[in-house]
C-alpha cells in the first residue's frame, strides 16, 4: 500500500480543470510536498493539521507568494484518496480563478 502523500500525489498529479500540481516543491531552504501554483496552494499531510508550524522563513514566503498551505490527516487520505483529492481540486479551481484575477 502506498503511503498517504504518495496516494493523493497519484489522484493530483494529472488534475483536470487546468491545474498542475508538482511534487516536492523546492521553495527558500524548505520543501512544499504538493504545490499548485497557479492556485497559490500547497498540500502537506500532517499527523496533526492544527499543529502550527513555527518557521519564521517559511511564515515569510508564503505572505510573499500569498500561498496557503493546506493540511491534510493521513487518516483521511487513506479512508477516502479521491474525496480528499476531489476538496482539494475544487479549493484549488476557486482559489486560481481569485488570482487569475
Amino acid at each position: 500500500m502506498a503511503d498517504p502523500q504518495t496516494l493523493l500525489w497519484q489522484h493530483l498529479e494529472h488534475a483536470p480543470q487546468g491545474l498542475q500540481f508538482v511534487r516536492d516543491h523546492e521553495a527558500e531552504g524548505f520543501t512544499l510536498p504538493l504545490y499548485c501554483a497557479d492556485a497559490h496552494l500547497a498540500i502537506e499531510v500532517a499527523d496533526d493539521p492544527f499543529k502550527r508550524q513555527s518557521d519564521g522563513a517559511r511564515e515569510r514566503w508564503q505572505e510573499r507568494h500569498r500561498v496557503d498551505i493546506m493540511q491534510v490527516p493521513p487518516s483521511h487520505v487513506l479512508r477516502n484518496a479521491s474525496e480528499v483529492a476531489e476538496a482539494i481540486l475544487d479549493i484549488a479551481s476557486r482559489r486560481k480563478e481569485r488570482f487569475a484575477k
